[in-house]
């Protein structure tokens, strides 16, 4: 019990202490366009400073309702745990930029 307790005070203080943006996509695999990894990659490499962070909702769904998802594609961002902005049915790379933007001024 002693080793579980120690591990999960080590990552709930490593989760707190994290102070950036995160860009959350909630996503479902029948509306992937084929570009997810691509552009992730694209925007992880453009703005690597920001977290970018993709949920699949079929997999994590206690995770899509804990952040009331309605509408596929949801782009959150994130600051210091809490939701700054949510822009839903958008994840072009534009938007994404958009996001970014905001999220490093």
């Amino acid at each position: 019990m002693k080793h579980f307790w120690h591990g999960f005070q080590k990552k709930t203080a490593q989760a707190v202490s994290f102070k950036k943006h995160v860009i959350v996509l909630f996503w479902k695999p029948d509306q992937k366009d084929g570009d997810l990894d691509a552009l992730t990659r694209r925007v992880s490499l453009k703005h690597p400073t920001v977290k970018f962070k993709t949920i699949n909702v079929n997999k994590y769904p206690a995770t899509s309702l804990k952040h009331s998802i309605r509408l596929l594609p949801t782009v959150l961002l994130m600051k210091d745990g809490r939701e700054v902005d949510r822009l839903e049915r958008a994840t072009g790379l534009s938007v994404l930029d958009a996001l970014f933007r905001k999220a490093t001024t």
